[in-house]
Formats: C-alpha cells, sequence, structure tokens
C-alpha cells in the first residue's frame, strides 16, 4: 500500500509600468498548473502611458486538477496619445 499527499501554495505577483514617448510593447505570459489539493494565485498589473503607439499581449493558461482552487487577475490600463 502507498500513498502520496502533495500540497502546494503559489503566490504571484507582477507589476509593471511604462511610460515612454514612442513606442512601448508589453508581453506576459503565465502559465500555471496545479496538481492534488493546491491553491494557486496569480495576478498581474500592466499599465502603460505612450505618446504614439502602444501593444499590450497577455496569454494566461491555467490548469488545475482533482480539488483545486485557482483565481486569476489580469488588469490592463492603456493610454495612447
Amino acid at each position: 500500500m502507498s500513498e502520496s499527499l502533495s500540497n502546494s501554495v503559489s503566490m504571484s505577483e507582477s507589476l509593471s509600468n511604462s511610460v515612454s514617448m514612442s513606442e512601448s510593447l508589453s508581453n506576459s505570459v503565465s502559465m500555471s498548473e496545479s496538481l492534488s489539493n493546491s491553491v494557486s494565485m496569480s495576478e498581474s498589473l500592466s499599465n502603460s502611458v505612450s505618446m504614439s503607439e502602444s501593444l499590450s499581449n497577455s496569454v494566461s493558461m491555467s490548469e488545475s486538477l482533482s480539488n483545486s482552487v485557482s483565481m486569476s487577475e489580469s488588469l490592463s490600463n492603456s493610454v495612447s496619445m
């Protein structure tokens, strides 16, 4: 007989602020997987102010298996003139 129990808690926060007069590019990729009684929280905040062009791409993937709680929040604010 064998039993295996694994509990993991992971929290990650990323804050990125950029101000530029010409171009601002921000790319964020976040992937999180949680297996077997795990809690994962991820927050990403990105603010960009630019006078010409602003491009922001974000990809987030999350998978949770077997009694898990996953929370993800993403806030993006952009002002372009």
